[in-house]
Order: C-alpha cells, then sequence, then structure tokens
C-alpha cells in the first residue's frame, strides 16, 4: 500500500473542500519526440496504485503572500522572507481518465488540450535567506515541518532526485507550480519537483526597463539558501536545475553565491551540494556575466547544459533594447573573444546544444523563445539531460568542431529509436 505523507494528506484535504482553486490553467507541453517516436508514455512505469492525475509540486517563492479568504495565493511584491509549502496540480478536468491522460502522452496529435491548473496549495513554513553568509541552523528550522515531509517523498520516490525549476520572466507563481509539474510529468514522475517562483510582474516593460532584472538578482541569495538547505536537510541523492530565460539570470548569481559563501572544509563543491545537470533553456544571460560565473557553476555541478537557437525573438530583443551584449542563448555570438573561447573549453562540465545547427538538412528550424518545451525535439534532450546520466552522443546528439558544441541531427527520431530501444527505454541513472 502506497505511504501518503503528512503534507500531501492535507493538500488532498484541501483540494477536496475546493477552497484553493487557482483559475489560471496552462496547456500541457507537446509530448517530447522520445515518447512519440517510440510510442511509450512516460507513465507506463508508473504502479496501479500510484495512478492518480494530479501531482504535487513542493515550492518555494520570495513573493509577498497575499491575504484572502478565498484561496492563499502570492503577489508581485518582493518578501523579505522565503515561503514554501506544496500545490497540487491538476491535469485536465473530470472526464479526463488516467488511462486518457497516459495515451495524451506519448501521442504527437492530441485529440483534446490537457490543461493544468492548481487544484490545491498550502503553505508549510517559512525563513529569512542569508544575504552574505550560510543559512544559519536557527534559520533553517523554519522549513524543518516542509523538509520532513519532503524526505518522505523522496525516500518514496523511485529516483532520489530533486528537480528544481526556476521561471523566466512575466509570468505569476502559478505558472512557476504548473511548469515545474509537467517538466516532472515527462520525466516519469518519479522524481521529486520543486519550483522556485521569483516576483517578476507580469509585463515585458518590467523586465525591459530592468527592474525585473534587478529583481531576478536579488533573488539569488534566496534561490542560494534554498539550495543550501536542500543540500544540508535533504536526502536527495542529486538536485538538479532547470532555467528558462531570465530565470538563467537567478540560477547564474545564485550558484555564484552558493559556491563563494561556502568553505567546502577539504570535500569538493560538488559533492557537498550534489548538484547534478543545470540546464539554462533559452537564457536570457549576458554571456560576460556566465563567463564570468562558468568556474564556479563549473565546480558544484555534475553537467551544464546550455541550448541556443537562432532565432530566439526575445533574446535578440533584449540585447538590442537591454543592453549587457549578447545572451548565452543566442546562437552565433559575435563577441566572443579567443579568451572567452578558453574559458568556455576550460569548463569541463559543459555542453552547448545548438538547436539551430544544420537545420537546412533537417528542412526546419528550432526557434522561438519557448523552444524548449514547444518543440519536442529540444524538449526530448531536456528530459535526457536530466533524466539520465546518458553523454551528448547517447542522447542522440552529433559533435560538432568544438569538443563543448554539439548539434541535433536531421536522423534524430531514428538516433533516439536505436540508442533507446537496445535494452527499453531505461532512463532511471545508474551512476552514483
Amino acid at each position: 500500500m502506497r505511504r501518503w505523507n503528512g503534507l500531501f494528506c492535507w493538500l488532498v484535504l484541501v483540494f477536496c473542500i475546493g477552497g484553493c482553486a487557482g483559475p489560471p490553467v496552462e496547456p500541457l507541453m507537446p509530448t517530447p519526440v522520445l515518447f512519440s517516436e517510440l510510442s511509450l508514455s512516460p507513465l507506463d512505469n508508473i504502479p496501479e496504485d500510484r495512478r492518480w492525475k494530479p501531482r504535487r509540486v513542493y515550492y518555494a517563492t520570495t513573493r509577498e503572500r497575499e491575504n484572502s479568504l478565498q484561496r492563499i495565493d502570492y503577489s508581485n511584491r518582493e518578501s523579505e522572507v522565503i515561503s514554501a509549502g506544496m500545490t497540487l496540480i491538476g491535469f485536465g478536468g473530470d472526464n479526463l481518465t488516467w488511462s486518457d491522460l497516459s495515451e495524451y502522452s506519448r501521442l504527437e496529435e492530441r485529440p483534446d488540450v490537457v490543461d493544468l491548473s492548481i487544484a490545491g496549495l498550502l503553505e508549510a513554513g517559512s525563513f529569512k535567506p542569508s544575504l552574505d553568509a550560510p543559512v544559519s541552523e536557527q534559520a533553517a528550522e523554519g522549513l524543518a515541518f516542509l523538509v520532513n515531509d519532503l524526505n518522505r517523498a523522496i525516500d518514496d520516490a523511485p529516483d532520489q532526485d530533486l528537480l528544481v525549476y526556476v521561471h523566466g520572466a512575466k509570468v505569476n507563481f502559478y505558472n512557476a507550480n504548473v511548469f515545474a509539474a509537467q517538466l516532472d510529468h515527462f520525466m516519469g514522475r518519479e522524481m521529486t519537483s520543486v519550483a522556485f517562483s521569483w516576483p517578476t510582474r507580469q509585463n515585458i516593460v518590467s523586465y525591459g526597463s530592468g527592474g525585473d532584472v534587478r529583481r531576478a538578482y536579488r533573488a539569488a541569495p534566496a534561490l542560494a539558501s534554498l539550495l543550501e538547505v536542500l543540500a544540508a536537510r535533504t536526502v536527495a541523492r542529486r538536485i538538479h536545475i532547470v532555467c528558462w530565460s531570465a530565470g538563467g539570470r537567478v540560477v547564474t548569481e545564485a550558484l555564484e553565491i552558493l559556491h563563494n559563501r561556502n568553505d567546502t572544509l577539504g570535500v569538493s563543491p560538488r559533492d557537498r551540494f550534489r548538484l547534478g545537470t543545470v540546464y539554462y533553456a533559452a537564457a536570457d544571460v549576458p554571456t560576460q556575466i556566465f563567463l564570468e560565473a562558468l568556474p564556479e557553476i563549473n565546480a558544484l555541478a555534475q553537467r551544464v547544459v546550455v541550448t541556443m537557437s537562432s532565432r530566439d525573438g526575445a533574446l535578440n530583443m533584449a540585447e538590442k533594447f537591454m543592453g549587457g551584449g549578447a545572451r548565452i542563448g543566442q546562437r552565433n555570438q559575435r563577441q566572443l573573444t579567443d579568451a572567452d573561447w578558453l574559458a568556455l573549453l576550460a569548463a569541463d562540465r559543459l555542453e552547448i546544444v545548438d538547436v539551430s545547427r544544420n537545420w537546412e538538412g533537417r528542412g526546419f528550424d528550432i526557434t522561438g523563445h519557448r523552444y524548449w518545451f514547444n518543440h519536442p525535439w529540444a524538449s526530448s534532450d531536456l528530459v535526457l539531460a536530466v533524466r539520465s546520466d546518458f553523454g551528448p552522443e547517447e542522447r542522440g546528439l552529433v559533435p560538432t568542431e568544438s569538443s563543448i558544441l554539439w548539434a541535433i541531427p536531421a536522423d534524430y527520431p531514428a538516433r533516439l529509436r536505436s540508442l533507446l530501444t537496445q535494452e527499453g527505454l531505461k532512463l532511471r541513472k545508474t551512476n552514483p
């Protein structure tokens, strides 16, 4: 019989009485080609006693909580504390069965849209992040109840890894949780996911004028503090991070802070903080800022993946109107010097995936700012890079003239069929 942890039981109660229904909805992302091409569902290996459509997501946010009689909500205002808890993400309406959801999750073309929304929310604790020093034991006690529940969830999961999702600009608290849930969904629902929500506002003016860029950097110490607590107090085998767009600024600054303010006492930073894959999807991080932080990021992470596209309109506009030079998510970065390339090549954990490389041979480019989840080829590499220990060639990518630069070939689906059906689709990690 499945073991139900305390927070989850409370969340089910909140869901049943309908007290925290969140009105915003997001559609389920397109099925990654690794599932549609192999005609497999990410839900195939879930035992019958775990086949429940909603999915729980833990969260941590530096948004200020709004008091409401109807439901818990978090505003665009910045808070001095990190609030944390759990959301329950609903997949589809009442008429969508588990079998339907499993079938839709392997189809390239779905007969219906599967909407995701927050069906329940429970705040479980808070603590004040540290700006210039590691989190104190006293401060971390504010998350004791949540951490205990999180550890039970990790123990109960087939894969003892954590996935932390850090969103981009122009989104709200709900969006952060829903995106964490659907990434978790296509990774087989075998890990435990955490959404980190920083207080960006829902308009491009706030970001383009620089206000939300400053908010992103102000949120970085909170993310560093959260990673310190997760490393010190959870039983997670590895902690993976997926960041999108402006979320890359939060992550880059946070990892630099995490490395520089912690004395590892003879233990490598990678062993102490157990960071697995750090995946920068279409990241709006100025290249020079990334290069400055890269040695620290490389020292912390098992793998660092950066994706770039030739036609990412949002990043092109950011470079043009916001300054700061080229972004790491842009292809053909004209400003890279020989010294820059030497710095990139010195990072032995770095992989750059150029999703536009040799697009003529494919007959299509992979473009836009949302390609990392909207395009089934790009999302497949994200899933494999986080969900497995496969190297780039094992994930179906092909090398280029640079040892750190990889491309998606024209026969990518066929390569996935060949690579992933030799012993079946085994995404579970094997390396310690």
